[in-house]
């Protein structure tokens, strides 16, 4: 909150019957200045402040130098616990602000909730001496001719060579003309308003007001005139004597008496026309030194070196009425000209660099989003396969022996991987060897006897220990298992293997070739829409995160699989597009990027978003 005041004031917020109320209280203001600094009631100074000013409680008080402690000369409440200091803003030091400016403002709150509009003046002629106002929010409206008062009211330094106020009269005409002023709706009766009541004030021969506009003054209103003709020799003469105080940005004074100045010769041309013996112009400035208007006084008398001050402060408190009216004046297409330069000026000045900067860069971010585009990847999990594999299975029933290979290890063709325990069928074919020969015994004995029948039946039995023989035999030929091919195991472990019983079919190892590979890759089904055959990608192993394989779709399988909390998935392949590398396994996992072509920015960081909302908002 910056301390300057609003543009705008409420007409007729001030009511005209205070005027004899605020006679009353200059009056006892002048009785309490009429002391010394020393002997000053600072109590009552504050009670009168605060009557003066309407406000709820007021204090003054002294900022110790170089200190951030202050101190309370005087205080005026009803409240017998308030303090000056518990209702201070905590974004801007109304202190620093008021000691710069004069006079600073800002809203703030209290413990209990209660918002008040605090407004801190300098007292001028003490440095370092404050006084301290709580306004209620609702006199906000007001709180121009409140400023006003307490600024005018807040002149101790004359105090040092001499005890007294500048005229009572004098300082209850110029409040009283403000608060006129500002209560006025429209533009040309507050310039007219002005006018009359300074010349009435001051006995003057005329009083104006002109507005700067385009870098040009055009006279606004002339006291006692409610209309006069712009293009007249008066009019010219009246705008060319407002441009020595616009040129030079302050009260410019002229008199009969002074040498003749080419620079003055305005202000000369105009005293000639209108009798004046004295003439000030008088630049109405806003808090920044811009001015936007100029007040022309004539005289009668010489008055030149006149003090202008309460004028001028007056003027720049009415000066942001005078504007907003002013502007509020205009056509709609001057309004918006008007609106446009203003905004431009904020946009493009000096101040707030670093918030202007930042919305900026903001907003190149946000058209870079809108009109930009990334390159979008598809994610998804992959595991590298291949179609040549080979199970290494158990051929009988038994318990493994010896295991020369586990997972991962790469084996030639013929080497043996697993063997079985082969001591139970060893002595099963010597047994069996052992009925044949007696079995074989027996035939040749029969035959040579004679007897057919009894050979006939030995021979049989003969064959049959045989035919066992010959399976314990197979047996014990694959009790061995072997590689089939080249390749890497990738099933089974030793740790595992060791020692474990089997039956006839179960798997023991698995082996695949370490060629054929291909990619099968699990993407979610909200992604699926934009994947499509012969889409490239690229896949990062999870023992080699450094490495990227560069892959291309070649399948999608349309039907999808669930997978626990990650939701449904669609399997696909890809192809590998580079030669196998031997650090390459079967079964070996990572993560794929798939590439689907250029998105919109905003798109790619909303779509997921805009997604959920489709499904919750959908009916």
């Amino acid at each position: 909150m910056t301390s300057t005041f609003p543009s705008s004031t409420v007409p007729g917020s001030i009511v005209q019957s205070s005027t004899s109320d605020v006679r009353a209280l200059i009056l006892q203001l002048h009785s309490v200045l009429k002391m010394t600094i020393a002997e000053m009631d600072w109590d009552k100074y504050a009670e009168l402040m605060r009557q003066l000013c309407k406000a709820s409680h007021s204090a003054v008080v002294r900022s110790q130098s170089g200190s951030q402690s202050s101190e309370m000369l005087g205080r005026a409440s009803d409240d017998s616990g308030w303090t000056p200091f518990q209702a201070l803003p905590s974004t801007i030091n109304l202190f620093e602000a008021a000691s710069v400016n004069g006079f600073a403002h800002a809203p703030a709150q209290t413990t209990d909730g209660t918002t008040w509009l605090v407004l801190v003046v300098l007292l001028q002629g003490l440095p370092g001496h404050f006084l301290l106002l709580n306004i209620r929010m609702q006199e906000r409206a007001q709180l121009n001719e409140l400023t006003l008062r307490a600024l005018l009211c807040s002149d101790l330094g004359r105090q040092s060579a001499s005890t007294t106020l500048p005229l009572d009269d004098e300082l209850a005409a110029m409040l009283g003309l403000a608060s006129q002023t500002m209560q006025q709706a429209k533009f040309d009766s507050a310039c007219l308003t002005l006018c009359n009541g300074l010349t009435a004030e001051w006995e003057l021969l005329q009083a104006s007001i002109g507005w700067v506009e385009s870098g040009q003054v055009k006279a606004m209103a002339v006291s006692h005139l409610d209309r006069f003709e712009r293009n007249s020799r008066q009019s010219m003469l009246i705008e060319n004597a407002y441009l020595p105080a616009l040129t030079q940005g302050h009260a410019v004074w002229w008199a009969s008496n002074a040498q003749e100045s080419y620079a003055f010769a305005a202000l000369a041309d105009f005293a000639a026309d209108t009798g004046a013996q004295s003439v000030a112009s008088v630049p109405i400035q806003d808090v920044q030194g811009i001015v936007h208007a100029v007040v022309l006084l004539a005289f009668r008398g010489n008055e030149a070196g006149r003090d202008l001050t309460q004028l001028q402060l007056a003027l720049e408190l009415i000066q942001p009425r005078l504007e907003d009216l002013r502007n509020r004046s205009l056509p709609l297409l001057s309004r918006s000209r008007i609106f446009m330069q203003r905004l431009s000026q904020r946009m493009f000045g000096p101040d707030h660099s670093m918030i202007k900067l930042a919305s900026v860069v903001l907003l190149v971010l946000l058209l870079y989003a809108t009109f930009g585009t990334w390159h979008y990847r598809v994610e998804a999990s992959a595991q590298i396969n291949t179609e040549a594999t080979r199970v290494i299975s158990a051929q009988f029933d038994g318990r493994i022996d010896q295991v020369f290979a586990t997972a991962g290890d790469l084996v030639k063709e013929g080497s043996v991987l697993v063997s079985l325990d082969t001591r139970d069928l060893d002595q099963q074919r010597a047994e069996v060897l052992a009925e044949i020969s007696k079995l074989e015994t027996e035939v040749n004995k029969h035959r040579a006897d004679g007897k057919l029948a009894e050979t006939e039946i030995a021979q049989a039995r003969m064959d049959q220990s045989t035919a066992k023989a010959n399976r314990l035999q197979a047996y014990l030929q694959h009790a061995n298992g072997k590689a089939p091919f080249e390749g890497v195991i990738v099933e089974g472990e030793r740790k595992d293997l060791l020692g474990a019983p089997v039956k006839k079919g179960d798997k023991i190892f698995k082996i695949a070739k370490v060629e054929g590979l291909y990619v099968t890759l699990m993407v979610a089904e909200r992604q699926m829409r934009h994947i499509y055959a012969g889409a490239r990608g690229e896949v990062a192993l999870l023992s080699h995160t450094d490495y990227n394989i560069p892959i291309r779709i070649s399948s999608v399988i349309p039907v999808a699989q669930v997978k626990g909390q990650e939701g449904n998935q669609f399997m696909i392949t890809a192809e590998m597009l580079e030669s196998p590398q031997a650090w390459w396994r079967p079964g070996m996992t990572g993560l794929a990027r798939i590439d689907v072509g250029d998105k919109n920015i905003f798109w790619i960081l909303t779509h997921r978003l805009v997604d959920n909302l489709r499904l919750l908002l959908w009916w």
